[in-house]
């Protein structure tokens, strides 16, 4: 199993580091850790028309390109230096572009995507996501696990399940990921009618417990996101499909990802 690891640096992305790196040993794989400068940061005095300062403008470019490098290079060797304390299999990969889009394209080759809800960008949001976070939710084809902007390890799961494709590959890709962690899952599905809510619900419950997690089946009516912000702890791990269509402002998804205290699964 690959894991991907996307880092700033920042606080919010340290608690992810700290997440991934404690995964990877859980789950026995290999750990990738990307850094990715911000090819808008290196254009910035051109984006700002500073050409009347007396710096020269490649000057510019070339001091803050490796101011960026150097930072990157230092972030890489600490979790590098840490994962490998840890007896993990690293590598770490340092790159320019825009983030969301380089952070996407590692993350095609791998099985799990782990970064921080907000960058150095957001320090000052204590929930909603950095727009770095949203962009990647948007148009990454691999699970993305969201960290808390404080650590915490996932003592349980709470699996948002209503049968569609979205919400199958969420529980397809959280079975292993709760029978190897130990977590007891429980399925919460939503529905106007009891019974087909109830039906979703046993349906989730029988195919984790075929590789013996535990789980606990929950139907409800009303608000889906009212309910699994409700049920879901910050040391629980929230779990739920979130199909690119409906990943819209307004979205049960959307707004379960923004105002989710622990770390979240999202799966498309």
């Amino acid at each position: 199993m690959n894991l991907l690891l996307a880092t700033d640096g920042s606080p919010p992305a340290r608690s992810a580091e700290v997440l991934a790196e404690w995964l990877a040993y859980k789950l026995q794989a290999r750990l990738r850790v990307l850094f990715v400068r911000d090819e808008r940061l290196i254009r910035l005095p051109q984006l700002l028309d500073l050409g009347a300062l007396s710096i020269p403008l490649p000057v510019r470019h070339q001091e803050l390109e490796e101011a960026l490098t150097l930072k990157g290079e230092a972030v890489l060797e600490r979790v590098r230096k840490s994962a490998e304390e840890a007896g993990l299999p690293v590598e770490a990969f340092l790159e320019t572009g825009l983030p969301h889009e380089v952070i996407v394209r590692h993350a095609r080759t791998t099985d799990l995507l782990v970064m921080g809800r907000a960058g150095e960008a957001h320090l000052g949001e204590f929930l909603g996501l950095g727009s770095t976070a949203d962009r990647v939710l948007r148009t990454c084809p691999t699970p993305v696990l969201l960290a808390p902007l404080a650590y915490v390890e996932p003592q349980g799961a709470v699996l948002g399940y209503n049968a569609t494709e979205s919400a199958v590959r969420a529980l397809r890709t959280l079975r292993p990921l709760a029978k190897a962690l130990g977590l007891l899952v429980r399925v919460v599905s939503v529905h106007e009618d009891p019974v087909v809510a109830g039906a979703w619900a046993l349906e989730a419950e029988a195919y984790l417990q075929e590789e013996g997690v535990r789980t606990e089946a929950l139907a409800f009516s009303g608000d889906p996101a009212e309910h699994l912000l409700r049920l879901a702890g910050p040391e629980d791990l929230l779990a739920l499909g979130a199909p690119v269509r409906r990943f819209v402002l307004g979205s049960t998804a959307e707004h379960v990802v923004r105002h989710a205290l622990g770390p979240v699964l999202t799966v498309r």
